[in-house]
């Protein structure tokens, strides 16, 4: 879904592991009102996670929803969200394992140089 007069492509991602949201019948994700989404991790149409999201839903007073995947994502410790923002205001990549971000970084250096 485009913002504004972007001109960002989204990329897809072919990743089989990820994030598993609980997403409520408005299209919303369910969290806990401090931006806790409830999540877990998965590879892709793993019926046991599912079924584990689905209970945790209920158990939270959302039976109603169905499971949204996101792929290529994982969770963060405080400490990690904490080193990955210290990296990005550095102007480092935060998240090495973000491999979409290190290609492009590489291709970035190879047609304009590495900083000395």
């Amino acid at each position: 879904m485009p913002v504004g007069n972007t001109k960002i492509t989204p990329i897809e991602k072919m990743y089989d592991w990820g994030l598993y949201f609980w997403q409520l019948p408005d299209g919303h994700l369910f969290h806990d009102g401090n931006g806790n989404l409830l999540n877990i991790q998965s590879m892709k149409n793993d019926i046991m996670k599912l079924a584990e999201l689905r209970k945790a839903a209920a158990h939270y007073g959302q039976p109603d929803g169905k499971p949204y995947f996101v792929p290529g994502i994982t969770r963060a410790s405080d400490e990690e969200y904490s080193e990955q923002l210290n990296r990005m205001q550095n102007g480092l990549i935060p998240n090495m394992n973000d491999l979409g971000a290190v290609y492009d970084a590489k291709k970035t250096n190879q047609k304009y140089g590495e900083e000395s």
